[in-house]
């Protein structure tokens, strides 16, 4: 049998886990293709971290944080993001979209909510999988699925470091995880450790009310803005960019960091010319090792004085005193939040069905041992039906789109339309790829060891996918795209780099949106119209109370120029 546009259709029973943006396209694109597919949401909404939640074990953006890429390169394939929403999309925006997306596509129905997934495994005689399924009223079941996606995201488990002496301190020590607003910090004296886009969404809403306010990071930080000469960053980077960069880092390696790394730290001393060494944000760490954070809001206290930067954090001597890298010792703190990031939560799934190794030819890696998935995503013994969707660090560019992409790519495996490589071949793959990963620790230890060589992941991705961005290229089809349609080929290419595109080209692997054309020409034609603004529509003037005057606390609101 076939689908309606005479694609093969899948068979069986597939459960996705999570109803993030990845969850919401990968059942999206697996119900299309045939399967009868059940998500799973421990949530009572879609939206992933975007969805508000008071559990302190779950990680949610805050009401203070803003989407780190413009809604003109984030979306999904086929369904634009209205031009209602702010240029960087508030958390209430981002999960009001995902909602409508889900009830336009009747993806509702096919959700259980307040469900988490404890435990993943095969049945007894390998066939099938069983999954150990908890509701919200403590009731347990067990389900059995032909294929499962997990898709609960990168950021599901906080990384809470242990320090010498914790045990004495008296105050609130907390993760970022668990804080959801500043109320249990009015009047105190409080210490962030890490630099990072979580810092930079709590700083800034401790500082009215805290007493005193200090940041303590261990190495470099990367400030950046998200306006550049009053464009938003991520219209500058189009398709073909994309792809020339990718090219670069491909065939000169050593050469494309060092280019990266001289033209990162020009740029950054252009926006913030003003850097003061005593906050030691320099140097800063390559781009192409470790993603940066977004804290842009954090400079204005430095910059005036009411927040101070302090080393790292080593242990804590009293009842409120921390002593940190270069002897300091603070004797009167409140409170630590640890801003320390997070990781994949690997806990559903048994070291059998997800193996570890250490890099075959690079005995001097002395970092965690790394996952042995194919192409990050699938353990090789059972990759024509588990695909794991939390472990690809570099691997998205495109917001929302990549999860359209990844679904697609995940489906034509799972129906074999996309084949496989043999077993032998995607071990072999495996461990090309963990000796690259240690190349990368070698130069840099705190590297995201799930990072994926862009060029090779998104080109699989695509390949797989059946996106035929190929016609966006030099060779035969990309010039018989451009004599056919110079605009649109000129207009993806150069243009707004939008998610509608992975669904523009007729190709057979995937479904293509009659609406892409006019999705694409739109978001081009509001950009025009917008750009250059005078002012940014973000952030909103709260986020500056406090920016005058000594402490915590007072100031007066203030408008923030582009850049």
């Amino acid at each position: 049998m076939t689908t309606r546009d005479g694609r093969p259709l899948g068979s069986g029973r597939v459960a996705v886990v999570g109803a993030g943006p990845q969850g919401l396209t990968m059942l999206k694109a697996l119900r299309e293709d045939g399967y009868n597919v059940t998500a799973y949401e421990r949530r009572e909404r879609v939206g992933g971290l975007w969805a508000w939640s008071e559990n302190p074990s779950y990680t949610t953006a805050l009401q203070s944080t803003r989407a780190n890429i413009s809604k003109f390169t984030c979306g999904f394939t086929d369904y634009p993001i209205p031009d209602k929403y702010n240029t960087y999309m508030t958390p209430q925006e981002l999960q009001e979209f995902m909602q409508d997306y889900a009830e336009h596509f009747d993806l509702l129905k096919d959700i259980v909510f307040g469900a988490n997934v404890n435990k993943a495994r095969r049945n007894a005689d390998d066939s099938a999988w069983l999954l150990d399924i908890e509701k919200e009223n403590g009731s347990t079941e067990t389900v059995e699925y032909d294929k499962v996606a997990f898709c609960s995201g990168y950021q599901s488990k906080a990384i809470i470091p242990t320090f010498e002496g914790q045990d004495k301190f008296e105050g609130t020590i907390i993760h970022s995880q668990a804080f959801r607003n500043e109320n249990a910090f009015k009047d105190k004296n409080v210490v962030v450790v890490g630099l990072s886009s979580t810092a930079g969404d709590i700083i800034p809403v401790l500082m009215p009310v805290a007493s005193k306010v200090y940041i303590s990071h261990r190495r470099g930080a990367l400030p950046y803005r998200r306006y550049r000469n009053k464009v938003p960053n991520d219209l500058l980077i189009t398709w073909r960019r994309r792809t020339l960069s990718q090219t670069f880092v491909r065939y000169f390696p050593r050469l494309s960091k060092w280019a990266a790394d001289k033209a990162v730290t020009w740029f950054t001393h252009k926006m913030w010319p003003n850097l003061d060494p005593t906050w030691r944000m320099a140097p800063f760490p390559s781009i192409t090792l470790k993603l940066p954070g977004s804290f842009e809001l954090v400079m204005p206290y430095l910059e005036n004085g009411q927040l101070t930067s302090l080393h790292g954090l080593t242990r804590f001597v009293g009842p409120k005193s921390l002593e940190f890298a270069d002897g300091t010792i603070l004797d009167d703190i409140d409170g630590v939040v640890l801003c320390t990031g997070y990781t994949a939560d690997w806990s559903p799934l048994t070291p059998d069905l997800i193996k570890t190794s250490m890099p075959k030819n690079s005995p001097w890696y002395k970092g965690p041992p790394l996952y042995r998935l194919y192409m990050n995503m699938f353990p090789p013994e059972y990759a024509d039906s588990l695909a794991v969707l939390t472990h690809s660090a570099f691997g998205k560019s495109n917001g929302f789109s990549f999860g359209t992409v990844i679904g697609w790519a995940v489906s034509n495996v799972f129906r074999g339309v996309e084949p496989l490589p043999p077993l032998s071949e995607m071990n072999r793959q495996i461990d090309a790829h963990h000796d690259w990963i240690a190349s990368r620790w070698k130069m840099d230890p705190a590297t995201d060891t799930s990072a994926v060589k862009q060029w090779e992941y998104s080109a699989w991705l695509h390949n797989a996918a059946g996106t035929g961005m190929e016609n966006l290229g030099w060779g035969w089809k990309g010039w018989k795209f451009w004599w056919k349609d110079a605009k649109m080929y000129r207009l993806m290419n150069h243009g707004v780099d939008t998610a509608h595109a992975a669904a523009y080209f007729e190709t057979g692997k995937r479904p293509v949106w009659e609406g892409a054309r006019e999705a694409i020409l739109h978001a081009n034609e509001v950009v025009g119209e917008m750009f250059p603004l005078k002012e940014v529509d973000w952030p909103p003037e709260d986020h500056w109370v406090g920016m005058s005057g000594r402490g915590g606390k007072g100031g007066k609101k203030g408008k923030s120029k582009a850049v």
